[in-house]
Formats: structure tokens, C-alpha cells, sequence
């Protein structure tokens, strides 16, 4: 069984047999790796529910190409990063890129074993039986307040890839999480998926949106209020902190607070507690946090718009979902699901002809996800015999938001090319400016070009690419 065998990754052979040693006397059966390169071929051939690994490591792998292999061969197995040069930065690092948790050398005995059971429970509760697996797999988002089902998100770009498996990791801990992104590009939905994988699926989910409510009322929804504290007060209340108990709370366009009710969200999180308006009872909360803000919010701190302690506590973990317009593999999977949607309410089958898949492709939508699904109910309440047709949608939106298709002259090959010096020019291009846009972070540049950081390293090499080159 998969449920007790652990990897041990170190390049160290006195680290290696302490620590096989250890686990072994708990009964857990051991293997060990001196390097990246062994253990990937080990996960190939054997399922392993935990993996400690050390982060820095000498060889051609490093700990963060080794998080990114771990996490797409084996994005159930509990990973623990171990290492002697601690740091935030770097322990935020590795639970960015799934980690389940991170230790410091020189550790005590009782930490290891501690972290190992927990990593076993949560590897065992996410791995179902495969009826349970396809139940779950088979629920659509649904929407609403209280407990509620949603276990999957529809995409097919690999950003989006990324997001979900980043949130995956997230979902078990109790850590607050910040989503940005344009308005309408799925921030809520993410947070529903966040609770429904969380260890509070089964809790109360409330969404909260702080933009539309005015200050006074919003200090009383969240906190609740007692009889007579104000006007039109006529019996205590209980506030979303209180009524969540155990679930999440989701504050969307939490970038409109006003400075005083930062000052009061600030304190819930800081103390885990706080005060109904008009009361001096302290009542404790353990209600999970989600934000979510379409706004910039460093720009706002330097405007003094927003506070800076609020957004570090906020700011566990952000995850920033790109507009639909780049990511446009995603266009027809989430047209088709939205179809489906109308499908089971009308009982009529609806598709969407070429004209239209093309529009979709060509279209920039500024409003992202929400526009697509509008359009796609205009399209279903004027289809003819269930087929949606560019004309009966395409004509209400402006041909500003059309991208225009870029006509270039025809290749001239006549007098021969040097192909390999055109494709190495154009690689190299790509290298260059997706190393501009990341401030030569390595890292962040494999990821932006669909390739390992080992990869990049052998084609920076190869084609001699100089950081700042243009």
C-alpha cells in the first residue's frame, strides 16, 4: 500500500539513514534518493504518500525543478521540504509549489514524526475509493450561501493548470488566501473550489460583497449586532464571523473597505475574535478567510488607500487569475459548459456553430467569463433548432473588441533559408523578453515558456542569451 511508504530525498548519507531509520522504528516502509534524478525515476515506478526532501541539493535538479516534477507526476503525495537555510521567502516558495510543509535544520524527532502523521491523514483523505472519486468528479458548481458541493473548475489552458493545483495544495490548510484578477474572471468560483477541497467542505460558505453594502450596514453583517444598538434594531443578530462558525468567509471587492473597517477586520484576524456593534461580549471565530479584489493593491497602500498590515495578513497566499482573453484555450470548454447549464434547465440541446466558435476565439472579452456566459444566454433565448449563430450575438458587441488578424506577407523561400539559425533566432527572442518580463527570475521564466528550469538552462546555454539582451 501507497499509505505507508515514504521517499527520503538528501544528498547527505547520514541524513538519509537517520531518517530511514527513524521512520522504519514507526513501522512505515522506507526508501531513500541522493538526488533529484533518482527520485523522479523512483515516483515513476512506485506511489509513495509522503516524500521529505531536502531543498538544496548540488545536483543538475534543484528543489524548486524538483517541487514542480513532484507535483505533476504525483500531485497526491504529501511533499515536506527540509533544508538547513531557512528562510520565509523561501518556505513561502516551496508551498507555492506544493509543498505541504517545510522544517529547518537541525530539527527534533518528535517534529518529524509529528508532521509525517499529518501528512499520512491528509494524503489517505485525499485519496477516495474510485466510486467516491467519480462522484466527486461528476458534481457541476453550484451556487448560494450555506453548505453547497463544487469540486471542479472548467479549463483547459495550463495557467489555469497551475492555479488549480496551487489551490489544491492551499485548500487543507487554514491559510487566508488573496485572489486578484479583472472582474468577472472566476475569482469567486476559485474560492468556492478552495472550500469545497478544504477540510471545511462540509461547513457553512458565505460570500460577502463588500462593495455593495454600505459601511454601517457592513460593520453589522459581518459582526452581527445587539438589541438597541441602533436604530431599527429590534432584536440581536448574529454577523457572518459568528454564523460561519467553522467554514469560510469570502470577502469579494475587499479593496472598498473603508479605512475603519480595515482597522476592525485587522483585529478579527489578528485576535481570532471580536465584539457585536453595541455589545462587549469578545466572541471567538475560527472562520477561514478568502479575499478577492479586481484592484491593485499595492497601489492603493501607496496612496494610503488601503492598509499595509491588513494586506500582509490577507496576503498568505495570493493567486492571480489572468483575463479569459489570455488564456483562450479556455473560450469553448467554458462555452460548452455554460451550454450545458441552459441545456439541463430547458431540457433542449443546444451547440454553437463554427461562425460562432470563431467570434468566441477572435472576441477580447473585457468582461471575461461572466460576458461569455451572458452571451451565451442571449444565444440560447434567440437559437434556431438549438444552434447559436455568430449573427444572433456577434452584432450586440463593439468590433473594437475584436482582435484583428495580422496579415503578413508571404514566406520567401526562393533563394533558401537557414532554418535552424530562423527557429534558434525566434527561440532566443522569446527567451529574452519572457526573462524582461520576470527580472530574470529563472523560475518564473520556465513557467511563463512551458518548459523546466533545467530546460531553460540548456537553451540560455546554447543559443549564448545574455540577461538584458535585446
Amino acid at each position: 500500500m501507497a499509505s505507508d511508504k515514504i521517499l527520503v530525498v538528501d544528498d547527505e548519507l547520514s541524513m538519509r539513514q537517520f531518517l530511514e531509520i527513524l521512520l522504519k522504528k514507526e513501522g512505515f516502509k522506507v526508501s531513500s534518493a541522493e538526488n533529484g534524478i533518482k527520485a523522479l525515476d523512483m515516483i515513476g515506478s512506485e506511489k509513495y504518500a509522503v516524500i521529505l526532501m531536502d531543498y538544496n541539493m548540488p545536483e543538475a535538479i534543484d528543489g524548486i525543478e524538483l517541487l514542480n516534477e513532484f507535483r505533476i507526476r504525483s500531485p497526491e503525495t504529501q511533499v515536506v521540504v527540509i533544508t538547513a537555510y531557512a528562510s520565509t521567502e523561501q518556505a513561502i516558495k516551496s508551498i507555492e509549489l506544493g509543498a505541504v510543509d517545510y522544517v529547518s535544520k537541525p530539527f527534533n524527532v518528535a517534529e518529524i514524526k509529528d508532521i509525517v502523521q499529518k501528512c499520512l491523514l491528509k494524503y489517505e483523505k485525499q485519496s477516495p475509493s474510485p466510486s467516491k472519486k467519480r462522484e466527486k468528479e461528476s458534481v457541476l458548481p453550484l451556487s448560494g450561501s450555506g453548505k453547497f458541493v463544487i469540486k471542479n473548475i472548467v479549463y483547459k489552458s495550463k495557467v489555469m493548470k497551475d492555479i488549480i493545483a496551487m489551490a489544491s495544495r492551499i485548500a487543507p490548510t487554514d491559510s487566508t488566501v488573496l485572489l486578484t484578477g479583472d472582474s468577472g474572471s472566476g475569482k469567486e468560483v476559485l474560492a468556492r473550489y478552495i472550500h469545497a477541497n478544504s477540510d471545511r467542505a462540509e461547513k457553512p460558505w458565505y460570500p460577502v460583497n463588500c462593495g455593495a453594502i454600505t459601511e454601517s450596514l457592513l460593520e453589522s453583517e459581518l459582526f452581527g449586532h445587539e438589541k438597541g444598538s441602533f436604530t431599527g434594531a429590534y432584536q440581536a443578530k448574529k454577523g457572518y464571523f459568528e454564523v460561519a462558525g467553522d467554514g469560510t468567509l469570502f470577502l469579494d471587492e475587499i479593496g472598498e473597505l473603508s479605512e475603519n473597517m480595515q482597522v476592525k477586520l485587522l483585529r478579527v484576524l489578528q485576535e481570532k475574535n471580536f465584539t457585536r456593534v453595541g455589545g462587549t461580549e469578545k466572541i471567538s471565530t475560527n472562520v477561514r478567510l478568502i479575499a478577492a479584489t479586481n484592484k491593485n493593491l499595492k497601489e492603493q497602500m501607496e496612496k494610503g488607500l488601503f492598509r499595509d498590515d491588513l494586506y500582509f495578513r490577507l496576503n498568505v497566499f495570493e493567486i492571480y487569475i489572468p483575463p479569459l482573453s489570455e488564456r483562450r484555450e479556455d473560450i469553448i470548454p467554458l462555452a460548452n459548459h455554460f451550454l450545458k447549464e441552459f441545456t439541463l434547465k430547458s431540457g433542449i440541446q443546444y451547440q454553437l456553430s463554427p461562425s460562432t466558435k470563431d467570434f468566441f476565439m477572435k472576441y477580447d472579452f473585457p468582461g471575461n467569463a461572466r460576458e461569455l456566459k451572458n452571451m451565451i444566454e442571449r444565444g440560447v433565448v434567440f437559437a434556431k433548432d438549438g444552434v447559436i449563430e455568430k449573427e444572433i450575438i456577434g452584432t450586440s458587441y463593439p468590433e473594437k473588441n475584436v482582435v484583428q488578424e495580422k496579415h503578413t506577407e508571404p514566406y520567401d523561400i526562393k533563394d533558401g533559408v537557414n532554418l535552424d539559425a530562423i527557429l534558434a533566432e525566434i527561440e532566443k527572442n522569446y527567451i529574452v523578453k519572457a526573462l524582461e518580463k520576470t527580472n530574470n527570475n529563472r523560475h518564473e521564466t520556465a513557467v511563463l515558456l512551458g518548459i523546466t528550469e533545467r530546460s531553460l538552462r540548456y537553451r540560455i546555454a546554447k543559443l549564448d542569451v545574455k540577461p538584458g539582451e535585446n
